[in-house]
């Protein structure tokens, strides 16, 4: 399938971001309605407290990767399982791409440690559903948007992204984003 992405940074400090951007509290019935709740190591619940997590860090890059969907696909896109099989062949595949990225980044950075877009889609079936140890702990890295931050106001404020839904097929574009922070 083909599709066009559009890739924005934005460094910031942590206390900023913390401050402006990070309601752990307000996001919790968000994470508990999502299809992954308890279903990814990546994803509440279960996972490190934000602030305890983020301490030894100073700054972030936050990463937002637009995933542009051709007219075409969309005219075309008529049910909700027909827009899933297309974002599965994009969307998650960028949301991939970009965390392996922010891996290799992490051995550039010393001491950096990234978020992920989302869920974590390191594996194809997560072990936490069968009660198993994540087979890459080294490599999970925890959802920003777990982690209690607020997703569509870091798009709109920072990168100046609207959030675009559709309810029949989709939208123009999906944004995936994740960060990397650093001492």
């Amino acid at each position: 399938m083909k599709y066009i992405t559009e890739v924005q940074v934005r460094q910031i400090t942590k206390e900023l971001l913390m401050k402006e951007y990070c309601h752990p509290k307000q996001f919790l019935d968000s994470c508990n309605l999502c299809p992954y709740y308890g279903k990814r190591w990546s994803c509440p619940p279960g996972i490190p407290d934000t602030l305890c997590y983020l301490e030894p860090y100073s700054h972030a890059f936050l990463v937002a990767v637009k995933v542009f969907y051709p007219d075409e696909v969309r005219k075309m896109t008529i049910s909700e399982q027909e827009a899933e099989k297309i974002r599965e062949e994009s969307y998650e595949v960028v949301k991939k791409k970009l965390l392996l990225a922010l891996l290799n980044l992490e051995q550039e950075v010393p001491g950096g440690k990234c978020l992920g877009a989302g869920k974590c889609i390191l594996c194809d079936r997560c072990t936490r559903e069968e009660g198993s140890p994540c087979r890459y702990p080294e490599k999970r890295r925890y959802s920003i948007t777990g982690f209690g931050f607020d997703f569509s106001k870091i798009l709109q404020e920072l990168f100046e992204i609207p959030l675009l839904w559709s309810s029949d097929g989709l939208p123009e574009y999906d944004v995936a984003v994740a960060a990397l922070f650093y001492e």
